[in-house]
């Protein structure tokens, strides 16, 4: 391919990934309570001009750096408004960049046709999808992460290794302002990689005293408000509890079992894995061992906390994407019968997929990103088994590893693309906080306070336009209750009946009904 096939193929790529990211936006109300809380920061910054320091429920916040909902806000300033439409703009363009970061790494490495195919590994992954579209930090993170791997890479190939360098420890410092020390896992890995490439010695290339010494000087912007605020205590509060406190406590479940489960996410393309490590074994090769230590230095590090999320292993996927990619490309020049034998089976595991979506049923929560209508079922199933039936058509008679991935990448594609077109109705029935709030702003009185017993999720804020303040406890709760009503209270219908009998005899239900699992009940006189 030419540079300039190469560029064209590669900016239809972004815009094709851009469409299918943005699908959702607008549609799909937020539910969860961190999605909330970064937009409520964000439109204290973009409607309040609130930068610096600002607060959620009347509390200022540190629990996590300002990057990510500063740029959150940057991006709903030209509409005016931080909504459920424009809030998720940045993890969009942070997923592309994350795309643009694989494609860099992929063509450092082995070329371009395993960046392009990397790219299509991992826009067409899933999890990344459905991270693209949701208003956390962790898309960000994985962005700047990406690129600090491209710069580690870039700085061992250069002679002059002192401008990638700067730029690692850059990235470093951006994943720091956008979610906080999760980000210098990547120092660690890099630090692994050079051990074990070039030995101890090899650390003096890192740098490591410049480096750090960066990351702490583009902090201090941020770091220096958190820190002399007078209202909480940053390095009690925030950085040994929240965060050490985090990551040092018990973990509920195993460790390994939830390591393995969160990794699956990578399924479908997770399956070429198997293949490739046995043609790993038996062709060599130094760029890909560095890729795989990296990986496995991130996974023993994050194994290591005691809360598992599958969102914290989302670092991992620009690496898996790298790894699937250069066995398609590579393997289909070293080792095509091998790479034909696996797009063999996963032709039947695709086909065993269809029948599953024709006629298997969905049910509990995961239903709602699962096809409904007998076209999406059709269309979903068409899709993959066609597609992986081309790409093994194409491997036989072309015997090029990309326009195999390129196959296999379009079907899931139809995949992601159906269900980001479908499944925000569904999500939005079953969580739709924002007609609920509609009809419970109905009957507010702005110089009355909205009340919230117990864990009121933040969602309810954002699309009330107004802070709801919490009753931090059962005998608050039972004390307000007792007194004639002032004001609304927003309660789960099980509590509002455990408490009832104990109320003034004026409380009375105003509204009531569900979103996601939890019954409400808006209280007042």
């Amino acid at each position: 391919m030419t540079q300039r096939d190469v560029g064209l193929a590669l900016a239809a790529l972004l815009v094709a990934s851009a469409v299918l990211f943005a699908l959702p936006l607008g549609r799909r109300p937020l539910d969860n309570q961190d999605e909330a809380r970064y937009s409520l920061l964000a439109r204290e910054a973009a409607e309040h001009g609130h930068w610096i320091l600002p607060r959620v429920r009347d509390e200022v916040y540190l629990n996590k750096p300002p990057l990510f909902f500063w740029t959150v806000a940057l991006f709903a300033l030209p509409f005016g408004v931080v909504s459920d439409a424009t809030a998720p703009i940045a993890s969009v363009v942070s997923a592309l960049v994350g795309l643009l970061a694989v494609f860099a790494i992929g063509r450092l490495l082995w070329g371009a046709a395993a960046g392009l195919a990397a790219v299509l590994v991992l826009a067409t992954s899933p999890f990344y999808f459905f991270m693209a579209h949701q208003v956390l930090t962790d898309m960000m993170l994985t962005a700047w992460m990406s690129w600090a791997l491209y710069f580690f890479l870039a700085a061992a190939r250069s002679p002059h290794s002192l401008r990638p360098l700067v730029g690692f420890y850059l990235c470093a410092a951006g994943g720091l302002a956008s979610k906080g020390p999760a980000a210098l896992m990547v120092v660690v890995a890099a630090i692994v990689v050079t051990v074990a490439r070039e030995g101890w010695s090899g650390i003096r290339r890192l740098r490591l005293p410049l480096g750090l010494g960066l990351i702490v000087l583009t902090a201090l912007p941020w770091l220096l408000p958190y820190l002399l605020q007078g209202e909480r205590s940053y390095g009690r509060a925030v950085v040994m509890t929240d965060y050490l406190g985090w990551y040092l406590r018990t973990a509920v479940t195993s460790r390994l079992e939830a390591v393995a489960r969160h990794l699956s996410s990578f399924l479908p393309w997770g399956f070429f894995f198997f293949p490739a490590v046995w043609w790993w074994t038996r062709d060599r090769d130094a760029d890909r061992t560095q890729l795989l230590l990296w990986a496995a230095t991130l996974i023993v590090l994050l194994s290591l906390s005691g809360e598992q999320r599958a969102r914290y292993y989302l670092p991992l996927w620009p690496v898996f994407a790298l790894l699937v990619a250069e066995f398609c490309v590579r393997g289909a020049e070293r080792a095509r019968s091998l790479v034909e034998r696996a797009a063999a089976v996963y032709l039947i595991l695709m086909i065993g997929t269809g029948v599953f979506l024709i006629w298997g049923a969905a049910s509990g929560s995961e239903a709602i990103f699962l096809p409904a209508a007998s076209w999406e079922r059709w269309t979903l199933a068409a899709a993959i088994i066609a597609s992986a039936a081309l790409a093994l058509l194409s491997l036989r008679v072309d015997q090029s590893g990309l326009v195999a991935s390129a196959w296999l990448a379009a079907g899931l594609g139809v995949v992601l693309a159906v269900t980001a077109v479908s499944y925000p109705a569904r999500f939005a029935r079953v969580n739709d906080y924002p007609a609920a709030a509609r009809r419970i702003a109905s009957g507010l009185d702005s110089t009355q306070p909205l009340l919230a017993y117990p864990d009121a999720n933040l969602a309810w804020d954002f699309y009330l336009r107004r802070p709801v303040r919490e009753l931090r406890s059962e005998d608050e709760a039972t004390a307000l209750l007792r007194a004639a009503p002032k004001g609304r209270v927003l309660m789960r219908a099980e509590d509002w009946q455990k408490l009832k009998p104990q109320a003034d005899a004026a409380w009375r239900t105003l509204d009531e009904g569900q979103v996601g699992r939890r019954r409400f009940v808006l209280l007042g006189g």
